[in-house]
Parts: C-alpha cells; structure tokens; sequence
C-alpha cells in the first residue's frame, strides 16, 4: 500500500471515499505559506525536503478561515483547531505533469467524512517543540499540527484540550520500508 505511488513525499491517496468537497475558497497563504521555514516541527520534519511544494501539502489538514473559504488549519490555534473540516487530496500548487486545480479553479479539493480512508506520506516526525521523535502505531488518534498536517500530539502543548479536533485514527503505521500510513478520518 503506497509504495508504488508515484513521487515521495507530496502524495494522498483516497482509498475508501465518503465525501469530496470543493465548494470553499483557498485562502492565499494556502496557495503560498512556506512547508520548510518556520517553527523547529516544521522544519526538523523527516518527511518533507528541500524540494517540498509551497502551500497546502496534499494529506494537510484545512479549516474553515472565513465565510466561503478553506485554508490550513493551524492546530495551536483555539480559532482555527476546532473549525477543521477535511484532509487535502493535491498540493494547492500542484506537481510537475498533474493537475492544478487549486491554481485553476481558486479552490482547494479535500476529502471528509467519517469512514473515510486514505494513504499519506505527509505528516509531522517531530513534537511540537521539533525535538522529539514521533512514531505512530496503529490505534494512535491523529489531530491537525500547528502547521496542519497530521500529528499524534495535540496542541501547542502536547496536550489535549477543548480545541483540538480529532481527525482520524492510523489504520496502518508508517515503517522503515513504507513511509505510508493509513487512516481512516472521523471528521
């Protein structure tokens, strides 16, 4: 599961589908916000590189931002955590021979619905503080980072609170030889 998809490091596969959703509007930091600089668990993050899209990252969490639009959501954020509403399927910006559809269309395709399932290489590797290593087991319930990817730490503080939205739960764990894991959403 995972292996053969195509490019390392940007991809989400929708396994088993509830709901695509594209009516919102991308916010501009979601077609534009930095992947690589910024906080120490943003940029220590074993699972992005050099060459990391900017922008929403295809398996990025996205929230409401305001009336009519979808941006990412910002875990460390009381206004923001608790207004998440799906998981991205494509980069904002695209990839090299794939569509564009963000930049096309100003819209930011995303999947929802409890029992969804999907495959993603992109998530956080390190804690909040970007020192400690994280590593995921099956059962382990999965919330939106300060920087809206996937993360088994909750809030600023590692702690859970009134604003974090639980967002799926890991089916299958990411390993040395599969850096996929797999969940399935409950959002």
């Amino acid at each position: 599961m995972g292996s053969n998809l195509p490019t390392s490091n940007v991809h989400c596969e929708c396994l088993e589908r509830q709901t695509f959703n594209s009516i919102g509007k991308i916010t501009s930091a979601g077609l534009t916000q930095d992947n690589r600089v910024g906080n120490n668990q943003k940029v220590n993050n074993t699972r992005l590189t050099t060459a990391t899209n900017k922008g929403i990252l295809a398996g990025s969490v996205v929230a409401v931002a305001g009336d009519n639009l979808i941006g990412p959501c910002a875990g460390d954020s009381s206004t923001v955590a608790d207004k998440a509403v799906g998981v991205v399927v494509n980069d904002a910006l695209g990839n090299p021979l794939e569509s564009s559809s963000a930049l096309g269309s100003g819209k930011v395709v995303y999947m929802h619905g409890t029992g969804t399932v999907f495959s993603t290489d992109i998530y956080e590797t390190k804690d909040t503080a970007g020192t400690g290593t994280l590593s995921y087991t099956a059962g382990d319930v999965l919330y939106a980072s300060q920087n809206g990817l996937l993360t088994k730490s909750t809030g600023m503080a590692n702690t859970p609170s009134a604003t974090n939205t639980l967002i799926g739960i890991v089916l299958k764990a990411p390993s040395a030889s599969d850096a996929y894991m797999m969940v399935q959403m409950r959002i």
